[in-house]
C-alpha cells in the first residue's frame, strides 16, 4: 500500500497514526514551499525541525478533530486524501499567517483595494486601473523610499476594546499602495505591498506569505487530465534540479547532519544544497495555481528517482563483489 493509502486507513479507523503524520509532514513542506509560507517562529527554513513543529501545531490545534473527521468522511481514495489534505494544510498555514502583523496587513490591503475602483487585480497582483498589469519592480529599498514621506493615519477602535485597530486607515492604505505601484512601474503582489508598508509602519520584516490565493479550494483529485498535467510540470521542475538537489528533496525527513553523508558533503554544504533546491522549486511554482500539488509530485518523483539510483548502486556493488570472487 502507498503512504497515502496507509494514512487513509488510519483515518477511517478513527485515528491519525504514524502514516498520517508522515503524509502530513510531507504535505506541509510541499504547500509551504509552493505558497512561500514562512516557517514557524524560531526557524529560518523549512527544515525537518520546522516541519515537525508545524505538524505538531496542526495536530494540537482546536480545529484538527474536525479536520480529521472531514478527511475521513470525504476521502474515498488516497488521491482524494492527498488533494484534500493539501487544501486543509494550506488553510491552516494561512490561518497561522493571519495572526502575524504582516499577515493582518495583507488581509487589510486586499480588503481595501478590492473596493477601490482605481485598482485592479490580475494574476494575483494588484495594479493601477489603466496602468501596466505586468509584474512591477519589487525592489524593497526603492519602494521604501517611494513612501517614506507619506503621512499615515492610524484610526482608533473605540467601540470594541477586544479588537485591535487597523494599522492604517483606508485613505492611507490607498495612497501608499498607489505610490508603491507608480514606483514599481507595474503590478505588485499583496506580499510586496505589505512588506513595503509594513517597513514604513515599523512592523519590520515579518513573514510575508499570506495571500488570498491561500484560501482557494483544494485541487480536484482523480482527474486524469489534471494528473497528467501535474506530472508533466513536476517532471519539468525535477529536471532543473541536479542530482544532489534531488536527493535533498527526496529525503525531507532527514536533518542536514543525516543528509550530509548521502550527499557526500559537509552538513553546512548539505544545508546550502537543500535550501537551494527548495528555492528553485518555490520560484518555479510561484505563479502556479496548482503549485502545492505539483510540489508534492516533485517530492514523490525525487523519492522514486533516489530509490532507483540507490538500487542501481547496490546492484553495481554486488556485481563488483561477485566479479572479485
Amino acid at each position: 500500500m502507498t503512504a497515502a493509502a496507509l494514512a487513509l486507513a488510519e483515518l477511517q479507523d478513527g485515528g491519525a497514526g504514524l502514516h498520517f503524520t508522515r503524509l502530513l509532514q510531507r504535505t506541509i513542506r510541499a504547500v509551504a514551499v509552493a505558497r512561500n509560507f514562512p516557517p514557524p517562529d524560531g526557524h529560518r527554513l523549512w527544515d525537518p525541525d520546522a516541519v515537525a513543529s508545524a505538524a505538531a501545531e496542526f495536530m494540537s490545534d482546536a480545529q484538527t478533530p474536525r479536520r480529521l473527521t472531514d478527511l475521513a468522511v470525504h476521502c474515498a481514495t488516497p488521491d482524494a486524501l492527498r488533494a484534500r489534505l493539501q487544501g486543509t494544510v494550506r488553510n491552516f498555514l494561512a490561518d497561522v499567517g493571519r495572526r502575524t502583523p504582516i499577515g493582518k496587513l495583507v488581509v487589510r490591503i486586499n480588503d481595501v483595494l478590492r473596493d477601490e475602483a482605481g485598482f485592479v487585480r490580475v494574476g494575483g497582483r494588484w495594479g493601477l486601473r489603466g496602468g501596466s498589469t505586468e509584474a512591477g519592480r519589487d525592489d524593497p529599498d526603492a519602494l521604501g523610499r517611494a513612501i517614506a514621506g507619506h503621512d499615515v493615519v492610524v484610526p482608533a477602535w473605540g467601540h470594541d476594546a477586544q479588537r485591535s485597530a487597523p494599522v492604517a486607515d483606508r485613505s492611507s492604505i490607498v495612497q501608499l499602495c498607489h505610490a508603491l505601484l507608480v514606483a514599481a512601474g507595474g503590478a505588485l503582489t499583496p506580499r510586496a505591498l505589505a512588506r513595503a508598508i509594513g517597513t514604513r509602519l515599523g512592523l519590520g520584516r515579518a513573514p510575508l506569505s499570506l495571500d488570498t490565493a491561500a484560501l482557494d479550494p483544494p485541487s480536484a483529485a482523480g482527474d486524469p487530465a489534471s494528473e497528467a498535467t501535474r506530472a508533466g510540470r513536476a517532471g519539468e521542475v525535477l529536471a532543473v534540479l541536479n542530482d544532489r538537489e534531488r536527493v535533498a528533496v527526496a529525503c525531507p525527513e532527514l536533518t542536514v547532519r543525516q543528509l550530509a553523508p548521502r550527499l557526500g558533503v559537509s552538513p553546512s554544504q548539505a544545508h546550502v544544497i537543500r535550501a537551494r533546491a527548495v528555492e528553485i522549486i518555490r520560484l518555479e511554482l510561484l505563479d502556479d495555481d496548482d503549485g502545492e500539488a505539483v510540489a508534492v509530485a516533485i517530492m514523490e518523483m525525487a523519492r522514486v528517482w533516489a530509490e532507483a539510483v540507490d538500487n542501481q548502486e547496490d546492484n553495481q556493488e554486488r556485481s563488483a563483489v561477485l566479479v572479485a570472487r
